[in-house]
């Protein structure tokens, strides 16, 4: 008869723990008796485990109620002040770091305006200068730090290799090797499929779903999560609906294409038209709000202005909606076939603006567009985020790789 090592045992020892630890973040407070049903191991196994995550500081106990005479039960759950990460957001108009809890919780925060230097070189100076500041003031002890985690728009190597980044203009940056240089903890460097966890971080419903999330702002990308998992591809590029070709004869993409749809419907793509459109004399509130602007005006901004325009019935800006509903149900329409969602998920500071509008243009593009329309049952929503999406979806992955 084998027996185990104590390799072996040190490692099933790790393992459960881990397990442990997962199915907490994952079910919240959870008895001790909830826990070897859930994990499928016995009572003294798991005491010994509950033992060594109490004595490492980990859990925490508290008395649960009970409506049956007797000793109420204890339960057990993470202990959100044991451990923390940090989140980075990159994205052109600015740079978001901040510290969160074991349980995904924020400790602090601080957003830095990138103008218009969007070099490599300036987002790792911000990151040194302001990064151990911000540990410092949060009051967080370094050895509590589980690592790093990096979101951005483009497609990212294993590696963290940032290969292409049209929103940056970024291609072939070691952004990993370059902020290890000055970082200590572990980097993790992740697109921006990650938000789709922070979504589901507040709803939890949607873990069983299929979803296809379709992010409409900097740039333009879908996400699709299937059977519990967010779907990468074999190279990471999987879901770039943006840099499907809309129109062979349109404005140059930043990925170097022609007539891209990230070059039509994404926040910089329209923004760009609504000040064009200005200059030219397009007749439009937006004139006068816009006016005086010196070049330097966020997307995020003339967005929220066109926003602002069509709840006043603006007719240029209901128009720009019109052309932005029939490019946006169109691809959509052409996912749905692809993939068979159940949900379809609309996020983004574009699709923020007017998510009802949207949705129904995809309805409509599904009873013409989608094979056994009848069939299916897609329900379209807007994402609950807003802002916080991506540095909330890092966060929940950096804590999903530690604990899962």
């Amino acid at each position: 008869m084998m027996k185990n090592s104590p390799i072996d045992s040190k490692c099933a020892g790790e393992r459960n723990e881990k397990l442990i630890l997962s199915l907490l973040r994952k079910h919240g407070r959870l008895s001790q008796t909830q826990l070897c049903r859930l994990a499928g191991i016995g009572s003294s196994t798991a005491s010994t485990i509950v033992l060594r995550l109490r004595e490492k500081n980990l859990i925490s106990e508290r008395q649960g109620e009970s409506d049956k005479r007797g000793p109420k039960p204890v339960l057990l759950e993470l202990n959100p002040n044991s451990r923390c990460v940090i989140a980075m957001e990159i994205n052109p108009s600015y740079l978001v770091i901040g510290i969160y809890d074991s349980l995904g919780s924020n400790i602090d925060k601080i957003k830095l305006l990138l103008g218009t230097d969007h070099s490599v070189e300036h987002v790792v100076e911000l990151v040194s200068v302001n990064l151990t500041g911000l540990i410092k003031r949060s009051g967080i002890e370094e050895e509590k730090i589980l690592g790093l985690g990096i979101t951005l728009s483009g497609s990212i190597s294993p590696e963290g290799v940032i290969e292409l980044s049209s929103p940056l203009g970024w291609k072939e940056v070691h952004l990993k090797q370059i902020l290890q240089e000055h970082i200590k903890y572990p980097i993790r460097i992740y697109s921006t499929k990650v938000r789709i966890l922070a979504e589901i971080a507040i709803e939890p419903s949607l873990a069983a779903k299929n979803i296809l999330y379709l992010n409409v702002a900097n740039g333009v990308g879908s996400t699709l999560y299937m059977d519990g998992q967010i779907m990468n591809g074999t190279t990471g590029r999987f879901g770039e609906i943006g840099h499907t070709i809309v129109d062979p004869n349109g404005p140059l993409c930043g990925c170097g294409h022609h007539g891209c749809l990230e070059a039509f419907v994404s926040g910089p793509a329209i923004a760009r038209k609504i000040l064009c459109d200005m200059k030219e004399g397009a007749k439009s509130v937006l004139e006068g709000w816009l006016a005086g602007d010196d070049g330097h005006v966020v997307p995020e901004e003339v967005i929220e202005f066109w926003g602002k325009a069509m709840r006043q019935a603006d007719s240029y800006s209901l128009k720009i909606r019109e052309q932005l509903g029939k490019y946006l149900s169109q691809a959509a329409a052409q996912a749905i076939n692809a993939y068979d969602p159940d949900t379809v998920v609309l996020a983004g500071y574009v699709c923020q603006q007017c998510p009802g509008y949207f949705a129904q243009a995809i309805r409509e593009r599904i009873r013409t567009e989608v094979y056994d329309w009848s069939l299916r049952k897609v329900e379209i929503i807007a994402a609950r985020c807003g802002e916080e999406a991506l540095i909330n979806g890092v966060t929940a992955a950096v804590l999903q790789k530690h604990y899962e």
